[in-house]
């Protein structure tokens, strides 16, 4: 009997960790679906990927009753859950007590880690001037912040800074006035959200990651790009 994989994340209207994974291990799979809550912009890149996506409201009170529906109109005889964002375990419980299918239906345990397929970028010339990379959604917890205060402290040492991501006004606002008080806005490269950050990797000489063991620090290594956690081992 062929089993169907089906990864569910609950990214909306920002594309996060959660959604590179669900699209990396459909991919994968011999057929796998990913259950998105994700706006018409999130749908579209992983549409993009490839895989079939199926397009589901997971917040609020009737979020299991939607996704039990959801799960009851995707072909396939056996099925095989599993949850890319944490703060579905809830739903996706109550889903399945909803659904019907039960008994074809498989919670499986933890978040699936796929494997990050080798990309292939321009690296840098040995005595180019180091081009840092910090890529994520800018939020209070993100870590951007602290690197624009330790930059500016090594102004008088070359570098360049690349910033793939974005977020909310009131987050990113203060940051942004943060580096021209230092007087290094001029070096730094807002790159804004990119839906290939790969690209964004061309001429990087190192990346600066906050967890060695997240979904950002993997799409480096999968470019070969050198991470660190500490900014000092780099400058």
């Amino acid at each position: 009997m062929a089993i169907t994989e089906l990864h569910l994340t609950a990214d909306t209207d920002t594309w996060t960790g959660a959604s590179t994974t669900a699209l990396l291990a459909a991919q994968a799979a011999g057929r796998g679906v990913v259950v998105s809550a994700g706006s018409s912009d999130v749908i579209d890149r992983l549409r993009k990927g490839g895989v079939e996506v199926v397009s589901c409201p997971m917040s609020g009170f009737l979020a299991s009753l939607n996704l039990s529906r959801a799960l009851r109109h995707i072909d396939g005889d056996e099925f095989q859950l599993f949850i890319h964002s944490p703060k579905l375990t809830e739903t996706v419980s109550g889903a399945l007590r909803l659904v019907g299918r039960k008994e074809r239906m498989t919670l499986m345990q933890g978040r699936p880690m796929p494997e990050f397929p080798r990309v292939d970028v321009e690296h840098p010339a040995a005595d180019a001037e180091p081009l840092i990379m910090w890529l994520g959604n800018i939020t209070p917890e993100s870590g951007l912040k602290d690197l624009i205060e330790q930059l500016g402290v090594r102004a008088d040492r070359p570098w360049r800074l690349r910033v793939v991501g974005q977020g909310n006004g009131r987050v990113v606002a203060p940051i942004l006035n943060r580096a021209k008080a230092l007087g290094i806005n001029e070096r730094i490269e807002w790159a804004g959200y990119s839906s290939n950050p790969y690209k964004q990797m061309n001429g990087v000489s190192a990346a600066i990651v906050k967890d060695m063991e997240s979904v950002v620090a993997r799409e480096f290594a999968a470019a070969s790009v050198p991470i660190y956690t500490n900014l000092s081992d780099i400058l």
